[in-house]
């Protein structure tokens, strides 16, 4: 199901965060790793770097920080087979999906970030860039939450108006048990009942639970919903530009999302 995976990687610890998950998910799927670093340069000039410094200097550090990530993509399942890339743009955001695009990506592994001892969580800005208009599938694992071995329970959320589910077709292939969930108001409760059960239909084949929850609040509501259920994943759709709703949930959310293009 999965053939490339792409890790962009600053060389940060919140970077670093997510190589398990990615070599986990590649050596189920017998993927190739991509590690991509970018150099970042000035908008009015991409091909000046913003931290000038001799072209050796670049390459060293890159070198050993690269290959230390291999390193370590190789101990932890020594099949996997990883390749190193760096490329320099003024927008790492863009140039992550580029890169995705043009070297056959069809996963994108990337993290996010929490501000140290302060309760409002963020997206960094090129997690954002890249999640907003996702050139493929792409996990967002927030810093710091319990890694899971595996994606046994998966979160697909469903509602009446949406055109797509691309999330749910893939979670069907990954395997598990998928739950499927709306939330309504009292109501509205006999339209979600069947929705859910003409969407169960169309996956027939898959282990699904139905799961109804009352309230207004929807990105709270599955937030709560993943945590209490001890899920292992959301996924996500997005058919055209992600929206506020779901970054929220990516922000808030103790499990890994995806989310996946139409």
């Amino acid at each position: 199901m999965f053939r490339r995976i792409l890790i962009p990687t600053d060389f940060s610890t919140a970077s670093e965060w997510v190589f398990d998950d990615a070599v986990r998910i590649a050596g189920a799927h017998g993927a190739e790793v991509i590690i991509l670093h970018v150099r970042m340069t000035w908008g009015s000039d991409p091909n000046e770097l913003r931290f000038p410094a001799d072209p050796s200097l670049y390459e060293y550090a890159e070198t050993q920080e690269l290959e230390r990530l291999r390193d370590r993509v190789r101990r932890a399942n020594a099949s996997v087979e990883t390749r190193l890339v760096v490329r320099q743009a003024p927008d790492p955001g863009e140039e992550v999906g580029r890169a995705a695009a043009e070297l056959g990506a069809d996963l994108v592994v990337i993290a996010t970030h929490a501000r140290h001892h302060v309760a409002h969580l963020f997206v960094g800005s090129t997690t954002l860039s890249v999640i907003a208009q996702p050139p493929c599938a792409v996990l967002a694992i927030r810093y710091g939450i319990r890694r899971r071995d595996a994606m046994q329970r998966i979160i697909v959320p469903v509602h009446a108006k949406q055109t797509s589910h691309a999330a749910l077709d893939l979670a069907s292939r990954i395997g598990g048990e998928v739950h499927l969930l709306t939330v309504c108001r009292d109501g509205d409760r006999p339209a979600a009942e069947g929705l859910l059960r003409e969407v169960a239909e169309r996956f027939a084949s898959v282990t699904m639970k139905q799961v109804i929850l009352k309230g207004s609040d929807i990105e709270k509501e599955i937030v709560r919903y993943a945590e209490k259920s001890d899920a292992d994943a959301i996924f996500l759709n997005a058919v055209q530009e992600v929206s506020e709703a779901k970054i929220d949930i990516i922000r808030h959310a103790s499990v890994p999302v995806m989310i996946v293009p139409a």
